[in-house]
């Protein structure tokens, strides 16, 4: 995508991009971030605008980045609710009802059994039971879903195995009126300890040509998305 700006300030050097965070945690209406990598505090301040009624847009590529210096986890934007089925719920318990039959008459028999394979195929068959109700049939599946608008793309999901789909670009759109573009991820490093390009651009033009192409890309149906269950582990 191309387009034109006629009021841009272009930034390099070190710690350049703090004031695209001051300019996030200062939001009112919305924010919207493309980056392939995440702090995890930062993603905790995208939960926390949320709370404010912020609408959120996330674009990032394979995981919610963790570490042990952050309690977030993924399970803080991604929720998983259980759906119980309550047909397979009822023939679990039908099963073992069946199982409990099965050991009571096997209990009250065992003192007339005469052959050696008795015990044996008994304890077999309750075994099947036991492991078809626990395993195979399973009662509950489950849905995930996002507090807010979230896309996980899977950057090794190109057409050849040499192939990548990496979400490479670095845009900060906030309330749509300010946006930040360069080389700075929404990660620690970026905004305070590495030599990035950060360019704000306010120009009005170019912030809607670029809102929409977050949202074509929020939408695409080229890229493949991860799964939110594969996403929190």
């Amino acid at each position: 995508m191309e387009t034109s700006s006629k009021n841009t300030l272009i930034k390099l050097g070190r710690g350049k991009g703090i004031e695209i965070l001051n300019a996030i945690k200062q939001a009112k209406t919305s924010v919207k971030i493309v980056s392939p990598y995440l702090s995890p505090d930062y993603t905790k301040e995208l939960i926390h605008l949320h709370d404010k009624g912020v609408q959120i847009t996330l674009i990032t590529c394979d995981n919610l980045e963790t570490n042990n210096w952050s309690d977030f986890k993924p399970s803080d934007i991604i929720k998983k609710e259980p759906i119980i089925d309550k047909k397979v719920k009822q023939l679990k318990k039908r099963i073992s009802l069946v199982a409990l039959i099965f050991l009571i008459i096997f209990i009250v028999s065992l003192p007339l059994a005469v052959f050696s394979l008795y015990i044996p195929l008994t304890l077999f068959t309750l075994t099947i039971i036991i492991f078809l109700s626990k395993y195979l049939l399973q009662e509950s599946t489950y849905n995930y879903t996002s507090i807010f608008r979230l896309k996980v793309f899977d950057s090794k999901s190109g057409i050849n195995p040499q192939s990548t789909n990496l979400i490479h670009s670095k845009i900060f759109l906030i309330d749509e009126n300010i946006l930040f573009l360069g080389s700075a991820n929404f990660t620690y490093s970026a905004f305070k300890t590495h030599y990035e390009t950060i360019i704000k651009v306010e120009d009005e033009k170019a912030i809607k040509d670029v809102s929409l192409e977050i949202e074509e890309l929020y939408n695409s149906k080229e890229l493949k998305e991860k799964s939110w269950e594969r996403v929190c582990g």
